[in-house]
């Protein structure tokens, strides 16, 4: 027998009947078996801290006894075995299986001498139950330590979408029939995209779109390097009438460069200049390319440069376009792409313009419009910056 093996051999009634008497003479004399009372049982088991091996109970007035306590013992020690021997009726073995009784020592035992395999098999349960046991709590523990560990990481994301949520623009931008907003859909609680617009002047509108790569926190983080350094650059830009788009973007460059970020990041950054109908960008990697609707034609912004925060040294060239009285610019991040119907990407990239030539370009809806965006989210953040002039009316 085990010798973590505690058995407790409960008999209240004289005479034994020949199963008892067996039983008696199996356990009676084994140091590790304790032979107890039913009222001595129930003191024993309010101070045990391990769980019996065995539970061997006489049929009668023990089993009648101890039956009420069952649910409790089982619940308490799922790995402990109820054994029943004796005479016993119909009825009152069927209210021991049915309160969590484990088996009744049976009667051609009785016949045996010598230590019987039988406790030896029951024993060995026990152990392989105590086993399964402790390894389902040792998993437990893993598994609640991994819960708190994820909860506390949603907690900081949370905060971390919030502040995110900070750093963009609070509500679109009016200015002379232009409206400015935007829309981004991240495809975890963090978003790699960051978009950033706002008066540098009467007449002029700055704005950005970046694609940070990756996902997740550490694609976050570096959108708040990008917010520092485009929101000092607009500040810089309202006092500065030289500084161009294109320097603009080589500063933002090297910054990134210098953080050593394991990213780089796709950026639209432009601005609208209003008074003389002006538009002047640099794009840096991104795609899919702008698009640009105006005089009922829809033309793709294709010029590109190197993504940011690959070569510290990289100078970038902006591009000028006159615009229209009326004219729509989306600026998409390449998780739209995604959603778009098309297999090749060629396909995706004409129905994204057919969309801009037809579309309103109101922000609200538009990814919905563009494409149906399942329950289950998109693998990569979805963003898209509209800004959109109308003239004969301030909206």
């Amino acid at each position: 027998m085990s010798e973590n093996a505690n058995i407790y051999l409960v008999s209240d009634e004289e005479p034994l009947c020949p199963v008892g008497d067996w039983v008696h003479r199996q356990l009676h004399e084994n140091p590790r078996v304790q032979v107890v009372s039913v009222n001595d049982l129930m003191r024993v088991f309010d101070g045990l801290s391990r769980s019996p091996a065995l539970l061997v109970i006489q049929a009668g007035d023990a089993l009648a006894q101890c039956l009420p306590q069952f649910s409790s013992w089982v619940h308490r020690w799922p790995s402990m075995q109820i054994l029943l021997f004796g005479a016993v009726s119909a009825a009152d073995l069927e209210a021991f299986y049915r309160q969590g009784g484990g088996d009744l020592v049976p009667a051609a035992l009785s016949n045996s001498e010598g230590v019987s395999s039988y406790w030896q098999a029951k024993l060995d349960y026990f152990e392989r139950q105590s086993d399964v046991g402790r390894q389902k709590e040792h998993a437990t523990r893993k598994l609640d330590a991994m819960a708190a560990r994820l909860r506390a990481v949603e907690e900081d994301q949370a905060l971390g979408a919030s502040v995110q949520r900070m750093l963009m623009p609070e509500a679109p931008l009016n200015l002379n029939g232009l409206t400015v907003a935007h829309h981004i859909r991240p495809s975890l609680m963090l978003s790699g995209d960051f978009i950033h617009y706002s008066l540098i002047g009467a007449d002029e509108v700055l704005f950005c779109l970046a694609d940070v790569s990756g996902h997740g926190t550490g694609s976050a983080l570096v959108t708040v390097l990008l917010n520092e350094q485009v929101e000092a650059l607009t500040r810089l830009a309202a006092t500065d009438s030289n500084l161009t788009v294109g320097h603009m973007m080589a500063q933002i460059n090297a910054a990134l460069c210098e953080a050593v970020f394991d990213h780089h990041v796709t950026c639209l950054l432009g601005i609208i200049d209003l008074r003389n109908n002006q538009l002047r960008y640099c794009s840096a990697g991104h795609f899919p390319h702008p698009l640009l609707v105006q005089n009922g034609a829809v033309q793709a912004l294709e010029a590109g440069e190197l993504p940011l925060g690959l070569l510290k040294s990289k100078e970038y060239d902006a591009v000028q376009l006159a615009l229209a009285s009326e004219f729509k610019l989306l600026i998409m991040s390449d998780g739209v792409l995604e959603g778009v119907h098309g297999e090749a990407l060629a396909e995706k990239e004409a129905m994204l313009k057919a969309f801009a030539l037809g579309d309103s370009g109101e922000v609200e809806g538009l990814l919905e419009r563009l494409f149906k965006v399942s329950d289950e989210g998109l693998a990569d953040d979805a963003s898209v910056l509209s800004l959109v002039r109308k003239v004969g009316y301030d909206r």
